[in-house]
């Protein structure tokens, strides 16, 4: 009789080891894990709600900072006490963190809707160039506003200044656009310097959080010593900020800009946001072109004023307006 061989027997797994699909899929996680662990923010609801909460903050310092009711030392510890609310939240780091988290998970990158205006608008192909280049006898300049890093590097027919009030990124030059615009405007006066050929407001006038500030910002960016005669101006918000405003919609900024000079050349929405173009008309105002900002007292005089736009009901609206009122006092 033939015996029959002792057989070891592995023992059967509880659970069946994972497919090749399976193993790549709980790796992937595994990595998004990794990559979500050095982040700040777990989502990007998250960061939306600091970028808001940030936002508010913002408007209450404007807000107490025009508050004819109270005094001057009220005033002082009203600010500090709004200014504590910030840094509690993490600051304006923790609101760039926001941002960039933001960028990054968005689609919309504000180069491609920038660079083929530009070369519409302001540029025609050489016709003597044989492979039909960008004329780069004069490269065109742009001042990129609150920008989060230079998004302008690949390409190579024009020039870019970013600039941001807390820059995260080296390659932009850390300035106020009230003060980099003041200083710009001082030197071209002196003649030392050019005005640029455009300039770009992507998800600017909604940080700022007085109405008139944000009028001054555009007058700014439509002044003659700042952005030259045909220039361009993009201005990019958050959909809500124009569809959901209890003192604003799209149409109503727009006039607010043909009074500075801007004439729209396109206007269109992504997922999420309202894009605007205009184009500043030459012989607006005065032979020398829009000009309603004064260096030396730091004053915005507009032969037209404009208000909020007459208020819309609804009790979930938001209070974003822009405004153009002259002011006189130096700020």
């Amino acid at each position: 009789m033939t015996k029959k061989r002792n057989r070891t027997k592995k023992p059967i797994p509880l659970v069946a080891p994972p497919s090749t699909k399976k193993r790549q899929k709980q790796s992937n996680d595994e990595n998004k894990k990794k990559r979500n662990s050095h982040s700040q923010f777990s989502n990007t609801s998250e960061s939306l709600k600091l970028i808001r909460d940030y936002h508010t903050l913002n408007k209450r310092l404007e807000q107490n900072a025009r508050d004819d009711g109270i005094d001057c030392e009220q005033r002082k510890q009203n600010a500090e006490k709004i200014r504590l609310e910030q840094q509690a939240m993490g600051g304006i780091e923790k609101y760039q963190q926001a941002s960039m988290y933001g960028a990054k998970s968005s689609k919309f990158v504000c180069a491609h809707w920038v660079e083929p205006l530009l070369k519409e608008h302001i540029f025609t192909p050489s016709t003597t160039d044989p492979l039909n280049k960008i004329d780069t006898a004069i490269r065109p300049r742009i001042l990129d506003v609150g920008a989060i890093d230079n998004q302008y590097l690949q390409y190579d027919w024009f020039d870019a200044v970013p600039i941001d009030l807390n820059a995260q990124h080296k390659s932009v030059v850390q300035a106020d656009f009230f003060d980099y615009a003041h200083a710009h405007i001082e030197q071209h006066q002196k003649k030392k310097n050019k005005p640029f050929d455009a300039i770009v407001l992507s998800l600017v006038l909604n940080f700022q959080g007085d109405p008139r500030r944000r009028g001054d910002m555009l007058a700014l960016a439509a002044d003659a010593r700042l952005l030259r005669s045909g220039g361009l101006v993009y201005v990019a918000l958050p959909s809500a900020s124009l569809d959901n405003s209890r003192y604003c919609d799209e149409d109503y900024l727009i006039q607010v800009c043909e009074t500075l000079g801007l004439k729209v050349v396109e206007r269109k929405r992504s997922a999420k946001l309202a894009l605007l173009a205009f184009q500043q008309t030459s012989g607006h105002a005065a032979s020398s072109g829009f000009q309603a900002y004064n260096v030396a007292s730091k004053t915005f005089r507009y032969t037209k004023e404009m208000s909020r736009a007459p208020a819309k009901a609804g009790d979930t609206r938001n209070n974003f307006a822009v405004m153009l009122k002259s002011s006189t006092l130096a700020r």
